[in-house]
């Protein structure tokens, strides 16, 4: 541990994070480093068409803009098993009241990987959210996917009937869903496990130790897709991003239809979001 970072090695695997901003913000293992950005909380996606009314007041609240601001991060226990590092953020933007302050717990095990524990409090006079979760982005050729969960189609909380639950072998690039107008797309939910990899098989495998979750993985970002108007002005990337997600709200039909159903939505004040991300080499 240092002013500014906190570094756990395993056998092959380190682990590094960043104490400015509390996040992890690399994974080398093998000597191959698997993040191109650090693991961020999110709670916007790309609005989807029939967001487009719920959309003003997620934006007036600074709901697309918000990003985390860290209080303390430090190495907080250790034995020759486990590290453990604790850090405190809020999720906001400048100036304004937090819209979520988390308590994020790392464990880092010898063997299993890493748990990330986000304990969180969401502000009472929010509205319901479109997503909670985490984003980042792993290297170039990073294409492999494989999932434990609904598919072969996308999948929300409330449309899913067209997908099945199962194991699930494709790529990055095919999970994508090319709507005409670039809206949050490719995203299952009831997920179990999935692995996103290289073309030989090395990265990482995300499950929930609590409850199944919702994950994308696109050469799109959230915020690429929130800010362009037309699916042929969208530049793929060579990375790929993830979002690993608690859930996110239901799709709905408020396009031209009633707002989403309650059951739907994502309205709780308190979650608590439990996921293990493990590097490994996928048969």
């Amino acid at each position: 541990q240092t002013d500014a970072t906190v570094k756990v090695t395993t056998a092959k695997t380190v682990y590094t994070f960043d104490r400015a901003s509390g996040l992890i913000s690399g994974i080398c293992d093998n000597g191959k480093q698997l993040l191109c950005s650090p693991v961020v909380p999110t709670i916007w996606r790309a609005p989807t068409d029939n967001d487009r009314n719920i959309r003003r007041e997620w934006q007036q609240l600074g709901i697309h803009t918000a990003t985390a601001t860290c209080t303390a991060c430090a190495l907080t226990e250790q034995t020759d098993e486990w590290a453990k590092i604790t850090a405190s953020l809020t999720l906001g933007n400048e100036g304004a009241e937090p819209l979520a302050r988390i308590c994020v717990t790392y464990t880092v095990y010898a063997e299993d990987g890493l748990k990330m524990d986000m304990d969180t409090e969401i502000r009472a006079d929010l509205p319901h959210l479109p997503r909670f979760g985490v984003e980042f982005s792993m290297p170039e050729g990073t294409e492999n996917l494989t999932y434990f969960g609904r598919g072969p189609v996308e999948s929300y909380a409330d449309k899913h009937h067209a997908s099945h639950v199962g194991l699930f072998r494709t790529t990055v690039t095919e999970n994508f869903e090319p709507y005409v107008k670039p809206q949050e797309n490719g995203a299952h939910a009831g997920t179990k496990w999935v692995s996103v990899s290289s073309l030989i098989g090395h990265g990482i495998c995300a499950l929930s130790t609590a409850r199944d979750f919702s994950f994308n993985c696109s050469h799109i970002s959230t915020a690429q897709l929130t800010g362009t108007a037309h699916n042929d002005e969208l530049v793929p990337a060579k990375e790929t991003v993830v979002n690993l997600d608690y859930r996110q709200d239901g799709i709905g039909s408020n396009s031209c239809g009633p707002e989403l159903l309650p059951e739907y939505r994502i309205s709780e004040r308190e979650i608590n979001f439990k996921f293990n991300i493990k590097p490994m080499f996928v048969g």
